[in-house]
């Protein structure tokens, strides 16, 4: 019996094939760590494709976002939807196979850490760093819908990073999985596992010359670690 739904693809997007080196040893990192898994990284120009052929009738909304974030963001749900597998943000390092999270589910997410929810006043934050799911999820097919009926409202009061937040990442993500009725199909994996940093963490992280006995247990009990970069600030 095969108890993995959720196919072994790894999907990651960049504007071309030519992936900044400061992304590539987390790039391997993935593909090392789990071999045997189907490699698929996402241009642009693949991207804008992949909307014509699978939903054509968000191709209109997916030209006029206002933000590129928001393609990014909107095209990988999409995918997931269709083809299923693992989409993973390019900041995203792992330090070991996540395959055992994954086991007999069929819709997968991290949860963002303690910290991202006090600063934003919010119980719960569903990340779309790193997301998991078999074709035809019915929670994915209602995320794809619920894009389809994006409407900007010009406003000068709403900052960039609150409107993509609220509009395609994972501010959006949060509420559509809080309005879901059907939570237990979805797994929601602790932030401690996969985002065991906060931002601030990981900006004093990257800065270190040396990682603190803190630090040391926090990434020992991590499968992978996101470093919330945000090339697209």
């Amino acid at each position: 019996m095969n108890m993995y739904k959720i196919p072994r693809i790894i999907h990651q997007t960049w504007k071309t094939t030519n992936v900044p080196s400061l992304y590539t040893p987390w790039v391997k990192s993935w593909k090392e760590n789990h071999p045997g898994w189907q490699y698929m990284l996402w241009t642009d120009d693949m991207n804008i494709a992949f909307i014509k052929k699978y939903a054509p009738d968000f191709l209109r909304t997916y030209r006029n976002y206002p933000h590129t974030i928001q393609r990014v963001d909107a095209v990988r749900y999409f995918i997931l939807y269709h083809l299923g597998g693992m989409f993973i943000d390019l900041d995203f390092e792992c330090l070991e196979n996540i395959e055992l999270l994954l086991k007999n589910q069929e819709c997968v997410f991290g949860t963002e850490p303690p910290a991202h929810c006090e600063q934003h006043n919010k119980e719960l934050i569903v990340c779309n760093a790193l997301m998991a799911c078999a074709p035809g999820n019915n929670f994915f097919k209602i995320i794809c819908e619920s894009l389809q009926k994006y409407l900007r409202v010009k406003t000068t009061s709403v900052p960039a990073w609150l409107e993509i937040l609220d509009t395609t990442g994972p501010f959006k993500l949060t509420e559509l999985y809080n309005a879901y009725t059907e939570k237990g199909n979805i797994k929601l994996i602790s932030s401690d596992l996969l985002y065991p940093f906060s931002i601030k963490e990981t900006r004093e992280l990257i800065n270190s010359a040396a990682i603190n006995e803190v630090i040391q247990k926090k990434i020992d009990g991590a499968y992978a670690v996101h470093y919330f970069l945000g090339s697209w600030w």
